[in-house]
């Protein structure tokens, strides 16, 4: 479809959504990796012409701050991206810049002395299995690796396990993994100190992850504050600047985190908190500490910016899918 159309049909869709509404893009990694929520760099950076083209890029701090004021313009976005790894700054970090757009990266912070977070290191061990080895039996499940896709399959299917459970726990659940693959090969993948504070220092804006990446309803308030407010100082400790917004590991409300949690975000010091629940930011009904993201997946121009338009009214957001 002719960009003038897209653009013409993005506007009449504008015009019968909610006014002063912000939508919260979430990405993770570019390049070129085996990991699942890692996206070509070639379409991130067309994604991001497009939002240029069709919709109005603003920053979390700005958008939110002119929402307040009801003078946030139409199809306003902002973009945010999770966990830190290096691409963040070798892959994404240039192409913003290129393109004048501003982000806010969320961080783990434990990733920046390991070199890695958890999800990394379970994934390594099972893809860097001997060619050879056709299945992998952990905790008495034998999953077949004979193939590229198998074990792909496999890393999803153990994750998920690992995922759900403490710190604790996932540590010694780990544990018994290595002992089964052997510990995998990792170089250093993870944003560096000094990359983070190039980073604030360039104008992009730096939230917290947690330390750990933890499931927050798989661990006690105690735990979950300590998460919080270590990986929050951390970070303000590189940036010499306040971290205003926090983004819940995983992410989905009732299930990765719950009011309780929300509780502790803000007596941590935080301004706001941000799910991973598909939706829009309205300045009318929605809660700073459980606020909404998108997640953006279609390939071709008209429905990446027609589900992009769609989602800026929560009716609409049925008929997109979640």
């Amino acid at each position: 479809m002719h960009k003038i159309s897209i653009k013409l049909f993005v506007g009449i869709i504008s015009a019968l959504v909610n006014r002063n509404s912000l939508t919260v893009l979430t990405y993770h990694r570019v390049g070129e990796s085996y990991n699942q929520l890692c996206m070509d760099e070639k379409r991130f950076e067309q994604q991001l012409v497009w939002l240029k083209r069709y919709f109005n890029p603003v920053s979390l701090t700005e958008g939110l701050a002119l929402q307040a004021q009801g003078k946030l313009p139409k199809r306003s976005i902002a973009i945010s991206i999770d966990d830190g790894y290096s691409d963040s700054y070798t892959k994404i970090f240039p192409l913003l810049q290129k393109h004048g757009l501003v982000a806010t990266f969320f961080i783990s912070t434990s990733g920046i002395q390991q070199g890695y977070l958890w999800d990394e290191l379970v994934s390594s061990a099972i893809m860097q299995l001997p060619a050879s080895d056709e299945a992998l039996v952990f905790l008495e499940v034998t999953y077949p690796v004979a193939t590229y896709s198998q074990r792909i399959e496999c890393v999803k299917k153990i994750a998920k396990i690992i995922k759900y459970q403490s710190n604790d726990d996932r540590n010694i659940l780990i544990e018994q993994l290595l002992n089964k693959t052997g510990k995998p090969q990792l170089k250093h993948q993870f944003l560096s100190e000094q990359q983070i504070s190039a980073l604030s220092d360039a104008g992009m804006e730096i939230g917290a992850h947690t330390v750990n990446h933890p499931i927050l309803t798989c661990e006690q308030d105690q735990t979950v504050q300590s998460e919080m407010m270590l990986s929050k100082q951390h970070l303000e400790k590189i940036t010499n600047k306040p971290v205003n917004f926090l983004a819940y590991p995983n992410g989905k409300s009732q299930v990765d985190f719950n009011d309780n949690h929300q509780r502790i975000a803000k007596e941590c010091g935080f301004t706001a908190a941000f799910s991973t629940d598909w939706g829009c930011i309205s300045s009318k009904n929605s809660n700073l500490f459980s606020l909404c993201r998108f997640t953006p997946w279609d390939i071709t121009e008209f429905k990446f910016n027609l589900r992009l338009a769609l989602n800026f009214n929560e009716k609409y957001t049925r008929l997109i899918g979640k």
